[in-house]
């Protein structure tokens, strides 16, 4: 019986939980916490809780500040945490309003909780403190950005036209951006996409509007000194990143063209991975490892060099004299999306190249 099903039977018996309250977490964010009794929350799996269960009993609400009504359900994660059954919403909570958490059943909530968040004090204005991808010259079919600021942003879909991509004679791009905000749980780094519709080959945008961005020519990203931190103060001065382009890069990451700086044995030099074409910086964080002979992980440290074409892998122990591999996740994308395994916009009517190994051997 799956958890929907199992929640639903409990309304017939239904029990008010221990204690429902607020918890403030680092970054502005928030968990909602309701106590279960025990035998109401064995009815749920431990870890995540399917969304259609957690909001049967569970919700957080946005209260009008003149109809003193409750709004919607917020939109968010529900988890079982022992007896704990604990929401976090996708978004920050903005300081100034009032929210409002209900525990029971839509229409017999029998546990309520109320929260207004405290507006900071007026402190350091937020800034953009990076921007990835860190190069200058970037393909014309360039993917997304990350943008990383100083600390938690308000969000909205404002956002969408307070962050431009502009011509060099400072005129904005049209219909840029997939709109679809996408933070992480900080609310400090925003990734934004420019819309795929515009990128790949044949789709209805890029016949009508034609690609966002043009081959050889000077475009800027400019983020408004409009856009809100959380406690609504405006980051005050616009951050401005140029680049040139090259033409569209619409072919898998080819691994044989990496160059690797084998270290030598006995010591804990690094390992040096030299990449042809900038790769998006959380592929390298994650995607890529070391193992020895057996297969088994190599623990240590990775750095991405500069312009993220290069990555540094420096081991917690000497390196012996035995084979290693470099291994890639065929999920690694490089600036314009492309992966080991195929491009971002396959033509399937070409013949496609044989699959390459995902992994590069070395011996120190």
């Amino acid at each position: 019986m799956n958890a929907t099903i199992l929640v639903a039977a409990s309304f017939l018996v239904f029990q008010p939980a221990d204690e429902l309250r607020f918890r403030k977490l680092e970054k502005g964010q928030v968990e909602v916490i309701a106590v279960l009794p025990k035998d109401l929350a064995a009815k749920f799996p431990v870890g995540p809780v399917a969304t259609d269960a957690g909001e049967a009993l569970l919700r957080l609400c946005l209260v009008d500040p003149k109809s003193k009504k409750a709004g919607p359900p917020m939109l968010g994660r529900y988890e079982r945490r022992g007896n704990e059954l604990v929401f976090r919403p996708r978004v920050a909570l903005e300081a100034g309003r009032h929210y409002r958490a209900y525990f029971g059943p839509t229409d017999e909530a029998s546990n309520v909780a109320d929260y207004r968040p405290i507006r900071p004090t007026p402190g350091e204005p937020v800034r953009v403190v990076k921007v990835y991808p860190t190069a200058d010259v970037l393909p014309a079919n360039v993917l997304k950005f990350y943008i990383y600021f100083s600390g938690p942003m308000l969000g909205g879909q404002d956002i969408f036209e307070q962050i431009q991509l502009v011509d060099e004679k400072g005129n904005p791009m049209e219909s840029t951006w997939l709109l679809d905000e996408i933070w992480d749980e900080t609310g400090q780094v925003l990734i934004i996409y420019i819309h795929p519709g515009r990128i790949k080959w044949g789709l209805v945008l890029r016949e009508i509007f034609g690609p966002v961005l043009y081959e050889h020519r000077q475009y800027s990203l400019v983020i408004r000194g409009e856009m809100l931190a959380l406690g609504g103060d405006k980051m005050g001065k616009d951050y401005v990143k140029k680049f040139s382009t090259t033409p569209e890069d619409r072919v898998r990451v080819e691994l044989s063209d990496w160059k690797l700086q084998a270290p030598k044995a006995g010591g804990r030099a690094p390992l040096v991975a030299q990449l042809p074409k900038c790769i998006d910086h959380k592929s390298l964080e994650r995607f890529l490892s070391v193992v020895d002979a057996k297969g088994d992980k190599v623990a240590g440290k990775s750095m991405i060099g500069k312009e993220e074409k290069s990555w540094i892998f420096t081991p917690e122990t000497p390196w012996r004299n035995a084979e290693y591999r470099l291994v890639v996740n065929g999920r690694m994308e490089d600036v314009a999306g492309n992966t080991p395994t195929r491009p971002f916009d396959l033509d399937l009517t070409s013949k496609q190249p044989p699959a390459q190994p995902l992994e590069l051997r070395f011996h120190p």
